[in-house]
């Protein structure tokens, strides 16, 4: 699926989630699969605790982090379209 500008994105319930040693360590109940969010992810994880569109979760990062708007916003997006792929999120 790609993601436009105004697709709401949110963890989907079912995926429980906890943080370790800087890591976000998952498991879908209902995949029964577990899944887990090296650094650079954790951030992004963190602000979809609820809906955000791809460019407030980028604009919200800037804030914290100095780097290329353009460029970052193409890494949130693919990280994004990661875990709707992998069924972590919803999309709205």
């Amino acid at each position: 699926m790609l993601l436009t500008k105004d697709h709401k994105i949110i963890r989907k319930e079912e995926v429980l989630a906890s943080e370790m040693d800087g890591e976000i360590v998952m498991m879908s109940v209902t995949q029964g699969k577990y899944f887990s969010i090296g650094q650079s992810g954790v951030a992004i994880w963190g602000l979809i605790d609820q809906e955000r569109t791809v460019t407030e979760i980028v604009q919200l990062l800037l804030e914290q982090y100095e780097v290329d708007k353009e460029t970052y916003r193409k890494k949130v997006t693919r990280f994004v379209e990661l875990l709707v792929q992998k069924e972590l999120v919803e999309v709205k």
